[in-house]
């Protein structure tokens, strides 16, 4: 069997509590009646939460498959090397109808100590929709263990914790140890490590979709809280050159668009996933061709040419792991 040089991706769509309905609105996802959908996960291996290739001679194998059958070559050598074999990225689109918890997640080494896997949750989002919504990111100046642990028992949240306006186009990396919420109404496309790490701080008091309270992680949260460095500033994409939006230890993340003509996407030593983030366009490799719409996603694997022809105009966000 041959790697395809093009995988578009069918998403396993998760249910959460605070999530909606708009991600079959919006981005052409077929939501099962009478759930809150929360995240699409366009490109995971978490177990039980697959993403699924949609198309062409892999057509119904997980993502898992793909990565057991074809490894270093899916994913690039240094990946493979840097990475010891484990598929480095999780892919997410959200759509919260009610905010979510404020929470922080760990990094690798705190991971591993800890005995929770070997990787931590480094991510980005990227804004596309916001109806009055807002994002919590980060903690107030001045704010120590102290303080927060004691506005958090007594749910003084915004006392704390810095909330700003969330408008489309904004870009928001939170480094491990940020603490932070997405917020009703914003929709957003996540890079992130391959990891489903979340510590929650606080939760509203609310119950879980079996009725029951969701399990806080305060112990957990607050040490791995870092209160000695500012969340870095949300920013848009019109303040980056060439597009690219972050480039991290783990992952880069680039934006293309308005694209009204074709671009080719060189041969890359590691794999990418482009996502369209509105319009539609054919995205063409080596003997595969795929029409996408907004909010799906085609994973390039290493070593393919990728050319991206609008119909008649798109946009696109394109991820990739970071191996140097």
């Amino acid at each position: 069997m041959k790697l395809p040089a093009l995988l578009p991706m069918r998403p396993f769509l998760r249910e959460m509590v605070w999530g909606g309905r708009r991600l079959g609105e919006y981005y052409h996802k077929n939501l099962p009646a009478g759930k809150t959908i929360g995240e699409s996960l366009e490109v995971s291996v978490l177990p039980g939460m697959e993403s699924v290739v949609a198309g062409g001679p892999l057509a119904g194998w997980s993502l898992t498959r793909v990565m057991g059958e074809f490894g270093a070559e899916l994913v690039g050598a240094p990946v493979w090397e840097r990475y010891g074999g484990d598929f480095p990225l999780l892919i997410k689109l959200l759509d919260p109808a009610a905010d979510l918890s404020i929470q922080v997640h760990p990094d690798d080494q705190y991971a591993r100590a800890q005995g929770l896997g070997s990787w931590g949750k480094m991510e980005v989002w990227y804004v596309l929709r916001s109806e009055e919504g807002r994002i919590a990111h980060g903690l107030k100046v001045g704010i120590g263990r102290r303080e927060l642990e004691a506005a958090l028992a007594e749910g003084r949240v915004e006392e704390v914790v810095n909330f700003f306006p969330a408008q489309p186009g904004q870009v928001v990396f939170s480094p491990p140890g940020t603490v932070h919420a997405l917020c009703a109404g914003v929709m957003i496309y996540e890079v992130q490590q391959s990891s489903d790490l979340t510590f929650r701080l606080y939760d509203y008091k609310r119950p879980g979709l079996d009725g029951k309270p969701r399990q806080l992680h305060l112990a957990e949260g607050l040490e791995m809280t870092d209160f000695a460095r500012s969340a870095p500033p949300p920013f848009s994409w019109q303040e980056c050159a060439d597009g690219l939006l972050v480039e991290s230890e783990h992952f880069t993340l680039r934006r293309y668009g308005p694209c009204r003509a074709a671009i080719v996407h060189p041969v890359s030593p590691a794999f990418t996933a482009l996502t369209l983030i509105s319009g539609a366009a054919r995205v063409q490799g080596e003997r595969a061709e795929y029409a996408l719409r907004a909010g799906e996603t085609a994973l390039v694997p290493a070593g393919r040419q990728v050319e991206v022809l609008p119909l008649p105009e798109c946009e696109y966000l394109l991820a990739a792991p970071h191996f140097s």
